[in-house]
């Protein structure tokens, strides 16, 4: 590794974001949730880009053995970041001692992504010149994601892992099990399929990019060096996102056509809904926290995933070698269950060991971030099967096939 002064970390300047980046350049896996940083050097990307400089930020908890094969790699959702664990971390029910990733026994890692925005290199990083990348930042794939967690894998001497994720984190996991198969002792592909559908590039994906790109304040991109940032875009980019992490059940029994209960952060037409003053809430609060560059970016990852991209579907699906859990929520429409049933089968007539599991909830594409008590005993079960060298246990719950 590449040694290098604290005053060398290049950062988002966008205020919001940076009160939430504590980092600490890191040298060695330290097990304790700190944020910590590796730099890895020039890397050329998958659709013909190059980056000079890749910087990754990450946290870990647990301990590596000496034989580095316990670890596994959490793999986060497209606005989240690496605090997986510990009080306030995103999957805190799912990974700590006793839980179903046991910090006891397992080393767990989760690197902020690349085109982020929360220490790993994305637009908001300085190029070799000094300046923000904005949009001259290349584009990106859930394969250069992969590319980069795998160096930083190495780099920490883990040599066999599980990798776990939901949605664009299902597609990393499946990005994991399909292209670095050597390393993959299992993968748990949650709320993802091999390929996001139109609806959801439309809805979830070209809407809001469409909304930031047509904020005044976006300037090209280049809204950092100009001291703006095109807060009410990327804000309408998250309320038509947050529809797709909903189902019309989630919505309608917690809304209904009730009358706003709050006053709405934007300028009503009307009399306005509790649904609205939601959407606002959770736009105004990405605005607070996110880069809108990174926002395009990692959303044109997510659609342009294909497991089967290069080489078709089965070449790819035969390069698998370890267990293989899906999961689907009965109620999302972002990633149907029906789709993720029919990847498992695909795969599963591959002659892979796979199994599906559903979770049955009303909450949509986000129940793998609330139904702890559907989602931690599959979570559990598989883990224990995967950690478990030459068990046959057969996995269950929700509808396995």
């Amino acid at each position: 590794m590449t040694n290098r002064p604290e005053s060398s970390i290049h950062t988002t300047t966008h205020d919001p974001m940076q009160r939430h980046l504590h980092i600490v350049p890191s040298y060695a896996p330290s097990g304790d949730g700190v944020m910590r940083l590796d730099w890895f050097g020039p890397m050329d990307l998958e659709l013909g880009g190059y980056l000079p400089d890749v910087t990754v930020a990450y946290r870990t908890w647990g301990t590596l053995n000496e034989a580095g094969d316990n670890a596994v790699i959490v793999l986060h959702a497209l606005t989240g970041d690496s605090r997986a664990a510990d009080d306030g971390g995103w999957w805190e029910p799912v990974i700590g001692p006793g839980s179903p990733i046991d910090t006891d026994h397992s080393f767990v890692l989760c690197a902020n992504v690349l085109g982020g925005c929360q220490g790993s290199t994305g637009p908001a990083s300085h190029d070799p010149t000094g300046r923000p990348w904005g949009t001259r930042f290349p584009l990106i794939t859930i394969g250069d994601i992969v590319n980069v967690q795998r160096r930083l894998v190495d780099q920490l001497g883990i040599k066999r892992l599980t990798a776990i994720g939901g949605s664009i984190g299902g597609l990393q996991a499946l990005e994991w099990a399909t292209r670095h198969a050597e390393l993959v002792r299992g993968a748990g592909v949650i709320a993802a399929s091999g390929a996001l559908s139109a609806l959801g590039i439309a809805v979830h994906g070209e809407i809001g990019r469409r909304a930031i790109m047509a904020d005044p304040n976006w300037r090209d991109g280049d809204y950092v060096e100009q001291g703006v940032f095109p807060e009410q875009g990327l804000a309408i980019a998250r309320m038509a996102a947050m529809t797709t992490y909903h189902s019309r059940e989630s919505l309608g029994s917690r809304f209904g056509r009730n009358p706003a209960s709050r006053p709405t952060l934007y300028p009503s037409f009307g009399p306005t809904f509790d649904v609205e003053g939601y959407l606002h809430y959770h736009g105004r609060a990405l605005a607070q926290r996110f880069d809108a560059n990174s926002y395009l970016y990692l959303t044109r990852a997510m659609d342009l995933y294909d497991v089967g991209r290069d080489r078709g579907d089965d070449y790819w699906f035969d390069q698998v070698t370890a267990p293989l859990l899906l999961v689907g929520i009965s109620s999302d429409w972002l990633f149907p269950s029906e789709d993720i049933c029919l990847l498992a089968d695909r795969i599963r007539d591959r002659g892979k060991d796979v199994t599906f599991c559903e979770i049955e909830s009303p909450n949509g594409h986000d129940a793998f971030l609330k139904d702890w008590n559907e989602l931690n005993p599959i979570i559990d079960h598989f883990m224990d099967y995967v950690g478990v060298p030459g068990t046959s246990t057969p996995l269950t719950g929700g509808a396995s096939g």
